[in-house]
């Protein structure tokens, strides 16, 4: 038979058994001086004959106090909320307290209760950040104080108030980029509930107001690693070159992204964070930031629930300042016009960002992955390409998009079929980047495409270029490019729906998606897109009147230009077509060349002679910077198996 359970001893047991009062007892347990010796003697004998143990809680009633306090936390992982865990720890430990955590994990709706709950079995509380509405905060200091709160304004009780001046370190962060240099700078924020959060963007306003150079992109974040991590991409295609992370854990997230991407920290982008955590000294590079004194937030807080315990609270709030913490994450401003880096490939003219290259590895397999600019602007901010619009999903950018390569698309989308009409197929293939590097001021990437069976089928060499131009008294830009596709495995053939027996449909080459504009094309042959449309004038210019923007659009001029492919009506997409009425043959060995010169143009430019002087200035300025594609690609054959080709000049 197993034993019966053991019955927990009452203090009433422990009363009888000593042949005293019950309340006699609860005063020598409760070590009260003035309890008769000869009592104390019977009762702490019956305790150790009867094996008693006192219950806490029980003791916690007796006395109205549990000599434990409460901290609540929005998230526990974060090291700056350990840091004033330790301190808040170690200084009531002291007095005799313990502290009792709890975690909100940013759940906002739950807050209120978590710190309500919390409170209902300590002391006191310590509300670190909360995130709750302000008056929820303070009709929760009403009913349930003694509280200190750090990080939150509090209006009720200001004493019961710790805080960092985070507006200061974020003004003092963007001086230190400033001095270095850097006037375009990246935000990325803090959960929106954050007053944490509202206080560094009012450092970034009022250092806004007082330097007009300087810009501030904001970039949606949160307060965790994963968070910094994920709006890596983002950062860079702002053309940011230094960016304020809300915290360090933003901060060394967004440095581990960067690794990754091959990003040069702090020489293409300088990353500083907020809080000095501990790992912020030993991170790759080790990161700038802001030091606040979390440890002692802790202890002070401990300090001001104590006395206001003991019935003398705190009179006033107290703020804190940071500290500059000069690592080696933060350096001086990169260069400012040309590509960044092959990590980083934006493309600067000036100070202002006006082309990203995307790899286009995130495209589904059905609409032909491959490398596109997007998006493209002109000097004055207006975005002239566009990406997986709603009506054409497979249009990207600007790229090279060929319909039929020996019977593969690298459109994507449908296929025209003779007799059939534009039908789905399993015949999607994707340009797979092998290489990218950066030339003088040139973009340079190797590329293999490969077929639906995952056969290479050619190998390209393209070579981006970029730089600034004058129009009149307008600045401008010009974007030059050039691709070097080489039939390294296979003789191939390229056609088009044209070829196979859709009329007016010969679209394949250089293709430039253009936004949903109310446009005018003008070419050397007249006004509209039925003119425009298969005709071989060597430059086409698109005009929208309503954004005062023209983009000029050249075939190089050391060839005969080919049909130029034209849509306005239905969408705005232009490009040379390759395969206008009849198939392209490249034997094996041999090469075709594709390039496309444009200049972009924040004024309207409609008069045929003006648009002619500047298509013959572009296309000897492009033909002046490209003195010959001398490189010798890097190329995967069928096997996997990478190789140089001798016999490509590209």
């Amino acid at each position: 038979m197993p034993n019966p359970p053991h019955r927990q001893v009452t203090i009433a047991q422990v009363a009888e058994y000593a042949g005293v009062s019950q309340a006699s007892v609860s005063r020598v347990l409760n070590r009260n001086q003035t309890v008769d010796p000869s009592i104390s003697a019977k009762v702490l004998d019956a305790i150790d004959k009867l094996n008693y143990s006192p219950s806490q809680m029980a003791r916690n009633l007796v006395r109205g106090r549990s000599n434990t306090v409460a901290l609540v936390v929005p998230d526990l992982e974060n090291p700056m909320f350990q840091g004033v865990l330790k301190g808040l720890s170690r200084e009531a430990a002291r007095d005799g307290y313990r502290v009792l955590v709890a975690d909100t994990a940013e759940r906002v709706a739950d807050e209120e209760e978590i710190a309500i709950e919390a409170r209902s079995r300590c002391d006191a509380l310590v509300l670190v950040s909360p995130r709750m509405p302000a008056e929820r905060l303070e009709a929760l200091l009403a009913r349930s104080g003694p509280i200190v709160v750090v990080n939150r304004p509090v209006r009720s009780d200001p004493a019961a108030e710790l805080s960092i001046d985070y507006a200061d370190a974020a003004r003092t962060l963007c001086e230190h980029l400033l001095s270095l240099g850097h006037t375009r700078l990246a935000y990325v924020a803090g959960p929106p509930q954050s007053h944490a959060d509202a206080m560094r963007r009012r450092g970034l306003s009022e250092l806004l107001s007082r330097n007009p150079e300087l810009h501030v992109e904001d970039i949606a974040g949160g307060s965790q690693i994963e968070d910094g991590y994920r709006a890596a991409e983002s950062v860079l295609s702002s053309g940011a070159t230094a960016v304020v992370g809300f915290n360090d854990l933003i901060a060394l997230g967004l440095l581990a992204r960067l690794r990754e991407l091959g990003v040069d920290v702090p020489g293409e982008l300088s990353v500083t964070g907020i809080d000095d955590v501990p790992l912020a000294k030993f991170s790759a590079p080790p990161l700038t930031t802001m030091s606040v004194p979390r440890i002692e937030l802790g202890a002070q807080s401990w300090r001001r629930l104590r006395d206001a315990m003991a019935g003398s609270p705190a009179t006033h709030p107290l703020s804190y300042r940071t500290i500059l913490q000069v690592r080696g994450s933060t350096g001086p401003a990169p260069e400012a016009t040309g590509w960044l880096s092959p990590g980083r490939p934006i493309l600067r003219i000036g100070d202002r960002v006006v082309a990203r290259y995307e790899e286009g590895r995130s495209i589904d397999s059905v609409l032909s992955p491959r490398p596109f600019l997007h998006p493209v602007e002109t000097l004055g901010g207006t975005r002239v390409t566009d990406s997986h619009p709603t009506d054409h999903l497979h249009h990207f950018g600007i790229g090279v998009a060929l319909p039929d390569v020996n019977g593969t698309s690298y459109w994507g989308g449908r296929t025209y079929v003779q007799g059939v009409g534009s039908i789905m197929l399993e015949n999607q293939g994707i340009q797979r980047r092998d290489d990218l590097e950066i030339r003088g001021d040139a973009l340079v990437e190797r590329l293999t495409w490969i077929d639906e069976r995952e056969i290479a089928q050619l190998s390209e060499v393209r070579r981006l270029t970029g730089r600034q131009a004058k129009v009149g008294e307008r600045d401008a830009w010009m974007l030059g490019w050039r691709s070097t596709l080489a039939a390294n495995f296979g003789a191939l053939t390229f056609g088009s729906p044209a070829t196979n027996g859709r009329a007016g449909a010969g679209y394949g080459g250089v293709f430039w998606r253009f936004p949903k504009w109310d446009a005018t094309v003008v070419t050397r042959d007249g006004v509209g897109e039925a003119v425009a449309h298969g005709s071989r004038s060597p430059w086409l210019a698109v005009a929208d009147a309503q954004r005062k923007v023209t983009v000029l659009l050249a075939q190089p001029a050391d060839r005969e230009p080919l049909p130029w492919f034209a849509r306005v009506a239905e969408y705005l997409g232009i490009g040379p077509a390759l395969a206008w009425d009849d198939l392209v043959a490249v034997p094996e060995g041999g090469r075709l060349e594709l390039g496309l010169d444009a200049l972009m143009i924040d004024r309207i430019i409609t008069d045929p002679a003006e648009l002619e002087q500047l298509a013959t200035r572009l296309g000897a300025e492009a033909n002046a910077d490209i003195p010959g594609l001398d490189l010798k690609p890097a190329l995967a054959n069928p096997n996997g198996i990478r190789k140089h080709v001798d016999d490509v000049d590209a």
